[in-house]
């Protein structure tokens, strides 16, 4: 799902169609990390996958459309597409690599060992991400909520002002 979402982002002509591909990569990523063992992981992808289509959705709506471009290069205008492709390689060169070094094994686990040992007494759960999310990391939990909830909040008012500004303009 999440390679087809990438391909059909990259070949898209429409703006929403390529912003369904990169939810259709939201979605997958979800479902890699359900797979694996992370439930909670995945409905937070999940959650703000969703969030940010349609805060991104929102914006798109109000800006004007590609087939202008288009037709510029049909008319003969060229548009310089080495550089996109450059720019392209680069940031897939980039973002493959830290990813593949994210994930060697990593050298010290002292801290995750630490936080297996302490998790019960410590916090009577079982767990560990859990307790690590809501008992040992609580105030910054919170702060990732507050930032959702703000997110949230200016998405409906982004909504709320766009659906006022065109009753204003049909009057």
């Amino acid at each position: 799902l999440a390679g087809v979402g990438a391909v059909m982002t990259a070949v898209a002509a429409r703006r929403m169609v390529a912003l369904g591909g990169l939810g259709a990569v939201g979605t997958g990523l979800a479902m890699l990390f359900a797979i694996y063992g992370a439930p909670d992981v995945a409905m937070t992808q999940l959650l703000a996958d969703v969030l940010l289509v349609v805060l991104i959705a929102a914006v798109m709506a109000r800006l004007p459309d590609l087939s202008s471009r288009i037709r510029n290069r049909q008319n003969g205008r060229r548009h310089n597409s080495t550089g996109d492709i450059v720019v392209s390689v680069i940031a897939g060169v980039s973002v493959t690599t830290l990813v593949l070094i994210a994930t060697l094994p990593a050298p010290d686990r002292s801290v995750a060992e630490a936080m297996i040992a302490l998790s019960v007494p410590e916090a009577y759960g079982r767990n560990v991400v859990n307790v690590i999310l809501v008992d040992f990391r609580a105030l910054d939990t919170f702060g990732e909520i507050v930032v959702v909830a703000v997110a949230a909040v200016a998405a409906l008012a982004l909504i709320k002002s766009a659906r006022q500004g065109r009753a204003r303009s049909t009057r």
